[in-house]
C-alpha cells in the first residue's frame, strides 16, 4: 500500500540522524517532535540521543518492525565531497529511501539534494534552470535527482518524492566548519577584490521549511523546490560578525563568486526566511544549534 493511501501521517522518520544536519536538527527539534507529530531519528551506527528522543538504528534491507507505519520520511542521509568517499552511493541511498517509505506506506519522502546542481552564475537559480553542475558532488546529485524522477516514471502509486536543493546550511558547511575548529580562517579574494557569497539556510529557517514541507497537502506538495536565504551573504562578512580574524588568497581557478537561489516558490509555499540572509542571525543561529567547541 502507497503512502497516499495510508490516512494522517502517525509521525516523521529521520534518516541520517547521525550525520552533521541531523545532531543539528535534533538540537532545533529537541522535543523530539516536529508539527506535533513524534520524531524517530534512525542511524545506521549507534548515536546518542536525549530523554525525548526516539532513535533506531536501521540500515537498508533490514526490518521496519521499530518504525512506525504511515509516518513520513525526511531523508538527510547521503554522501558529501571528501578523500576516498562514494558520491555515487547518494543515488542508491535516495532509492533505498523511497523503498522504505513504500514498505511502511509513508504519504511522502523529503529527498536533499543541493544547490551544486546549478552552473556557477550570478544570476539566481530557479527550479526549471538546466542542471549543469560543476563538479562530482553536483554530478552526483543530479543522477539522485534522475533516479527519482525515473522511479516515479515506473512507480505512480510510490510514496510522493519531494526534491529539496538545499543551498549551504548555516552551521554545516565548510565556512562554519573553519569556526567550530578555530582553525586559522583563509578566505578566497577574487580579481575584483571581493569574496564568495552564498545563499545560506539558517537552521532555524530550514527547521521551519520542513515542517511545511511535511504537512503540506499531498496532492500539492511540489517534486522539486530550492530552499535558500532571499539574497546571499558574504563569506567574509559571517567570519566578522563570529568576531574571527581572517586572511585573503588568491581564488583558484574555478572558484565560484556567488552561489544564488531563486526562492519565489519557496516564498509562496512557505514565506520569506529572513534569518538565512542576515549575518547576525546566521552566527547566533551557528552558536546555538552547531557543533559544540571542542
Amino acid at each position: 500500500m502507497s503512502g497516499q493511501d495510508s490516512g494522517t501521517p502517525s509521525g516523521v522518520i529521520v534518516l541520517g540522524a547521525g550525520g552533521r544536519l541531523g545532531r543539528i536538527l535534533r538540537r532545533v527539534w529537541s522535543s523530539g517532535q516536529v508539527a506535533g507529530r513524534d520524531i524517530t531519528w534512525v542511524s545506521r551506527n549507534p548515536i546518542s540521543s536525549i530523554s525525548t528522543e526516539k532513535s533506531v538504528i536501521w540500515g537498508p534491507g533490514a526490518s521496519v518492525a521499530e518504525l512506525p507505519r504511515g509516518a513520513s520520511v525526511l531523508a538527510l542521509w547521503g554522501v558529501t565531497p571528501g578523500p576516498g568517499r562514494d558520491l555515487d552511493a547518494n543515488v542508491s541511498l535516495a532509492l533505498d529511501a523511497q523503498r522504505l517509505a513504500r514498505r511502511i506506506g509513508a504519504d511522502r519522502v523529503l529527498h536533499c539534494s543541493s544547490s551544486a546542481i546549478y552552473a556557477p552564475d550570478a544570476r539566481p537559480q530557479d527550479e526549471t534552470a538546466p542542471p549543469a553542475p560543476p563538479n562530482a558532488y553536483g554530478r552526483a546529485k543530479r543522477e539522485m535527482e534522475q533516479a527519482l524522477l525515473a522511479r516515479r516514471g515506473a512507480l505512480p502509486d510510490d510514496p510522493r518524492a519531494c526534491v529539496m536543493r538545499l543551498t549551504n546550511i548555516g552551521a554545516a558547511d565548510s565556512l562554519f566548519g573553519s569556526l567550530d575548529s578555530g582553525a586559522p580562517m583563509v578566505i578566497d579574494q577574487f580579481a575584483d577584490g571581493t569574496g564568495p557569497a552564498r545563499s545560506y539556510l539558517a537552521p532555524l529557517d530550514l527547521a521551519a521549511a520542513l515542517r511545511v514541507l511535511l504537512t503540506y497537502p499531498l496532492e500539492d506538495l511540489p517534486a522539486l523546490i530550492n530552499l535558500a536565504g532571499p539574497a546571499p551573504v558574504a563569506m567574509a562578512d559571517l567570519a566578522r560578525t563570529a568576531g574571527r580574524a581572517f586572511d585573503w588568497r588568491p581564488a583558484p581557478a574555478g572558484a565560484m563568486p556567488m552561489v544564488n537561489l531563486d526562492t519565489t516558490l519557496q516564498t509562496r509555499l512557505i514565506g520569506p526566511l529572513p534569518d538565512s540572509a542576515d549575518p547576525q542571525a546566521l552566527i547566533r543561529q551557528w552558536q546555538e544549534f552547531g557543533e559544540p567547541a571542542a
